[in-house]
Order: structure tokens, then sequence, then C-alpha cells
């Protein structure tokens, strides 16, 4: 009986042995790698997650793709990367036909070198009139003479300089009334290309019973003068190359050899 039960014993703890055994042997590796699929399968996962958010992202931007490409093509056409005079020309042509103006002359300067503005000079220091000198006896007290409110500084961009941007001055006649005119000063300003006009004038002509009209009155005929600049997404000397190769061509109005004001 003793002996038999230590047989029992014996093959109890050789089946413990075996079962501790297979654990180590089978089970735990197989174990192991289930977790390291558990976390690969994690991070697979979470990049899916994040390739599908960029996805989704790159199929938003997609779709505003043409609006994107209709408004840089926009502001090419604004501020282009050469002169294309030609093309303002024609812009002021067709205003000038809705409008009811007829233009007398345009007159195109040499690009110049874009120069950022500089900020006016700070109003002087208040001056006191009431000074007086010494000894006599002080009079009424008037008021100081006020100061000019300062200026506001300029907006520039640090990205725009002359080695990329020039300007051209144009100066533009037309005739007609007041209210024509003024229809085509908003038109130029509104148009494809850019063009900011910086100064108006205008002179009476005279009718045919000697008499002149108003440049204000709103009958008759008057000539306007409309000065200001267009814009060149180049420096200076590439857009005067494409200047040349206008007028070479007969594309391009007159240009006279005079240097550009720069605003």
């Amino acid at each position: 009986m003793t002996k038999n039960r230590l047989h029992l014993v014996i093959a109890l703890a050789i089946g413990a042995v075996v079962l501790v055994g297979g654990f180590f042997l089978g089970v735990q590796p197989q174990l192991a790698s289930a977790a390291a699929n558990r976390e690969q399968q994690q991070s697979i996962d979470s990049t899916n997650d994040t390739y599908r958010a960029e996805l989704a992202r790159l199929a938003a931007q997609s779709a505003k793709l043409p609006a994107m490409q209709r408004q840089a093509a926009a502001l090419g056409r604004s501020v282009p990367s050469s002169a294309d005079t030609s093309s303002f020309y024609k812009e002021v042509n067709a205003v000038a036909a809705s409008s009811g103006v007829t233009v007398s002359g345009i007159t195109t300067s040499w690009a110049a070198a874009y120069t950022p503005p500089a900020a006016e000079a700070a109003a002087g220091t208040p001056t006191d009139s009431s000074t007086a000198s010494a000894g006599s006896t002080p009079a009424a007290t008037p008021s100081a003479t006020p100061s000019a409110p300062a200026a506001a500084a300029p907006v520039t961009n640090a990205q725009i300089t002359a080695s990329n941007f020039s300007t051209i001055a144009i100066s533009i006649d037309v005739t007609g009334s007041f209210e024509q005119a003024l229809a085509f000063t908003s038109g130029v300003q509104n148009g494809e290309r850019l063009f900011l006009v910086n100064d108006i004038k205008s002179a009476r002509a005279e009718t045919t019973d000697g008499s002149t009209t108003d440049a204000t009155a709103g009958s008759g005929a008057t000539t306007w003068t409309l000065s200001g600049f267009i814009y060149v997404l180049s420096d200076a000397a590439s857009a005067q190359s494409s200047q040349k190769s206008e007028s070479g061509s007969g594309t391009s109005a007159d240009t006279s050899s005079t240097t550009a004001s720069k605003g």
C-alpha cells in the first residue's frame, strides 16, 4: 500500500512537471505572441485612423481646389509677372466704352523698382503762443496750438521687395461728363488689373460758342486725367524687358522713357 502511494505521488509530480513545462514551452509563447499581435493591431489601427483623417482633409482641400485655382488666376491677372500693358490697355478701352468716355491718350512710364512707403514725419511739438517777455504782465491765457494727429504707419510686407516687385506709372486722359468720368474711374479701379489711382485732374473744354464747361457741372465734355500705378510681380529690369518686347512687337502703346515715380 505504501509502495502504491509512492508511485501515485511520483506520477502526480511527473504530471505537474509536464503541465508546467507544457505551459511554459507551449502556452506561454502563444500568449506572448497573442499579446504582441494585439499591440501591433492597435498600432495599425492608430496609423489607419491617422491616414483616414489625412485623406478626409485632402478630400476637403481637393473640393476647394477649383475655387483656389480661380482665385490664383485672378490674382495673377491682377498683378502679373510681366508688364502685360497691352491687356491693361484693352481693359481701359472696354471700361471707356461701357462708361461713355473717350480715351484721348495713355502715357506709360518704364517700370521702377518698388520702394516701401515711408511713414510721415511725426507732428511737431505744440507751441504756446502765450509766451511773454520777462517782467511783462501776463495777459489772458490763450489756448496752445494743438498738434496734428500722428499719421498711421503704412502697411508693408517684408516679402515684397524691389527684387520681386515693381511699379509702372500710368496716366490716362479721357473726355466726358462728370458722371461718365466717375463711372470710368470706378471701372478701372475695380477691373481685373490692379490700378491704383492716386490723382485726378480735370480741365474745362471749350464749346463751339467759345464758352467753357464746368468740370463738375455734369454737362458738356471735360478732359479728365487719371494718374496712378499698375504693378508687376518681378524686378524692374525684367518688367522693363517685357515692356520693350511689347513695344517692339507693336502690341503696346507709346511708352515714355522717363523713370516711373515710386509710390
